[in-house]
């Protein structure tokens, strides 16, 4: 029987560590325990405690689940004998999945290094500034590398759940799960879940003068000379220059905030397609169609299906 040892740390996230538990223990295929250091009770973000079944040093697992770690991530990541446990561990040929945050500590040991992994969309720049050598797929829910599996966000940990239930049980055993416990489907992609995320903190005050001016009239057709004019600057030098400060073009910005725009108005209003379209600066429905399943990875249609309040 597969033994997963599902490690419990300070300030994770509560039901990282025990929504795995309950989801594998109704596949009843798997040798379960919650494991921490020195068996000691470990105290979750939201205060709640977690008593483990046994220290981690007593453990002797096939794979290791790294919950969420929720806010600061400094202290877990200074935790060298937790580390170098890890690396132990994966020696021994232990599969280490992780999730969301959890992700940065699998990356503190080094053995991501040149490897694909996923980690929260939100959580990507700061992953690839702190460990540029891992190749980030932050579009991807869930990464198998064979020796290692990361998944995306918080909930993530149901995919994990599931994906482990089919490449170690069998499908058949994953897609019983899902139906069993209303969990949808192995998920593919974060990109749904994603928002834009506009960078105010680069430190140019002409660019940014531009980008509160572009938020506030992106349903107006707006064009280069329109931006180079208030920011004061020469079309090429404002392009270049937004460029360095934002990581996109002008068109670019503006397309990411009409698309933040219509996800909005999709997910908090019945109006029709056609009247999105045009309230968010495009004209042409088939085109506004194409570049909103571009970005989102979903139609319209389909997104408010799923995100819609109403």
């Amino acid at each position: 029987m597969t033994k997963i040892g599902i490690l419990a740390l300070e300030n994770c996230m509560q039901s990282s560590v025990t929504g795995p538990f309950d989801i594998l223990s109704v596949a009843a295929l798997f040798d379960l325990a919650i494991i921490a250091d020195n068996n000691l009770t470990v105290t979750c973000f939201n205060g709640l405690q977690i008593t483990p079944h046994m220290s981690k040093q007593d453990y002797n697992p096939d794979i290791i689940m790294i919950p969420v770690i929720f806010g600061d991530l400094d202290p877990i990541l200074a935790n060298k004998p937790l580390i170098a446990w890890l690396r132990d561990q994966h020696q021994k040929g232990v599969c280490i999945c992780a999730v969301c945050a959890g992700v940065f500590l699998m990356a503190e040991t080094g053995l991501l290094a040149n490897r694909t992994a996923t980690t929260h969309w939100n959580l990507a720049d700061e992953f690839q500034t702190r460990y540029p050598d891992v190749i980030l797929k932050p579009e991807k829910m869930l990464v198998d590398e064979g020796d290692f599996i990361t998944a995306g966000g918080v909930t993530a940990y149901m995919d994990l759940s599931l994906y482990l239930a089919a490449r170690f049980g069998s499908p058949d055993l994953a897609l019983s799960l899902s139906k069993t416990l209303l969990i949808d489907p192995l998920r593919k992609s974060q990109t749904p879940y994603s928002s834009f995320r506009i960078n105010t903190t680069h430190g140019d005050e002409q660019i940014l003068h531009v980008q509160h001016w572009m938020k506030e009239n992106a349903a107006a057709p707006i064009s280069i000379s329109q931006l180079a004019e208030q920011a004061g600057l020469g079309q090429r030098t404002l392009a270049r220059r937004f460029k360095k400060a934002t990581g996109d073009t002008p068109l670019e910005h503006l397309q990411h905030l009409r698309i933040a725009n219509a996800r909005t108005l999709l997910e908090t209003t019945s109006q029709s397609i056609d009247a999105i379209t045009h309230a968010t600066g495009y004209e042409d429905v088939s085109s506004f169609r194409r570049l909103f399943k571009k970005v989102t990875g979903l139609s319209p249609t389909a997104y408010r299906k799923k995100f819609s309040l109403y």
